[in-house]
């Protein structure tokens, strides 16, 4: 049995071009600074190092914009963190994702043929989490129901 369910309201920061020597240091002010502001976080990423940087991006709620730039803004990394709002995470969850095969296949099969780009991916042991701009969800919903 695979499950599906949305949320809407869904943003994104990300801080890029963090120096490889210092990420953990970044990362901790980062997350201190939106536990200060009592923000709410959820699906996080972060990219391998390339070139001695790296960057960490996560969601959170559309409604917690402005104390989002407010604890951006106390960071003072050296570059403005990208931001975009108004998307649809989506978690597919199924016990057959433990041991099976081809799961993650559908979910990019559902993606292609709704053609709905993935902003942010992230994977437990039983689930897929995606979040795609909220004019594609619908037809990503749909696609994903029939390959499920």
């Amino acid at each position: 049995m695979t499950d599906i369910t949305t949320n809407e309201g869904v943003s994104i920061i990300t801080f890029g071009n963090i120096p490889f020597d210092s990420e953990s240091e970044f990362i901790c002010k980062v997350f201190s600074a939106a536990a200060r502001e009592k923000i709410n976080i959820d699906m996080i990423s972060k990219t391998p190092v390339s070139a001695d940087s790296t960057s960490i991006g996560f969601t959170f709620a559309d409604e917690d914009m402005p104390r989002m730039l407010k604890a951006a803004k106390e960071v003072n990394s050296d570059k403005p963190p990208m931001i975009n709002s108004g998307n649809v995470k989506f978690v597919i969850k199924s016990a057959e994702m433990v041991t099976g095969v081809g799961f993650a296949e559908n979910v990019f099969k559902a993606l292609a043929a709704a053609k709905a780009n993935p902003i942010l991916i992230t994977t437990a042991l039983d689930e897929i989490s995606v979040v795609v701009r909220e004019s594609d969800s619908a037809d990503f919903e749909t696609e994903l129901r029939k390959v499920f």
